[in-house]
């Protein structure tokens, strides 16, 4: 008898895991939040201010399982012809919190340094993301990545330290990368493009993606 009420036991755990994680990944059906927010994506003007973007392929699979809705778009500012990546995910907060730049950079070959907080305006709802380089050292080739990433659940980005933890009960989740090539000739020229194109991108996302949220 204690036989089979271990089995039992192991075995409603087991399922019990399983629709909980199939739920946390909206592995059999998305929300309809997170599907209105995937479609409001490409809402996402191509000019903003002075920088002029095209979009980029997004391969199936690319941007993580239980993904609602991924952009990847390359912007040029006219004036300076700097140019950044802009990547943009939404989805349930499972699957939208994982996935920092250790990880997917990581897992390229590069080494990603200690990431810093920078904030962009004041009060409680300044936008706040992370920033840090990365560096991919092969035989012939170094290459140079400035990368700012952060999370969004409705109201501001936020550099969150535990992001699975915080935005756990968050109906959708929005993560941000913005990054760029450093070249080493002209940093001090350039000033910092990322920070520049973020001027603009901020109010355009807000606009475009959280006026409109419940």
């Amino acid at each position: 008898m204690l036989r089979w009420f271990l089995i039992v036991t192991t075995t409603l755990v087991v399922i019990a895991s399983g629709l909980v994680h199939g739920f946390w990944t909206d592995r059999w059906q998305p929300l309809a939040a997170t599907t209105e927010a995937a479609a409001r994506l490409d809402e996402l003007p191509l000019t903003l201010g002075d920088w002029v973007g095209e979009r980029m392929e997004v391969k199936p699979g690319q941007a993580g399982a239980g993904v609602a809705g991924c952009i990847q778009r390359r912007y040029v500012q006219r004036q300076t012809g700097s140019t950044v990546v802009m990547a943009l995910v939404c989805g349930r907060p499972g699957p939208v919190s994982i996935h920092t730049p250790e990880a997917c950079y990581g897992a390229s070959g590069y080494t990603v340094g200690t990431p810093t907080r920078v904030s962009f305006g004041e009060g409680p709802d300044a936008d706040q993301l992370w920033t840090a380089d990365a560096v991919r050292t092969r035989a012939t080739e170094e290459t140079r990545l400035r990368i700012y990433w952060g999370w969004n659940a409705g109201r501001h980005w936020i550099g969150s330290e535990l992001p699975r933890h915080e935005f756990a009960r968050t109906p959708v989740l929005h993560k941000l990368y913005v990054l760029r090539e450093l070249s080493g000739t002209s940093e001090q020229a350039t000033g910092e493009p990322c920070q520049d194109f973020l001027k603009v991108l901020r109010p355009a996302m807000q606009q475009v993606l959280f006026a409109k949220a419940p």
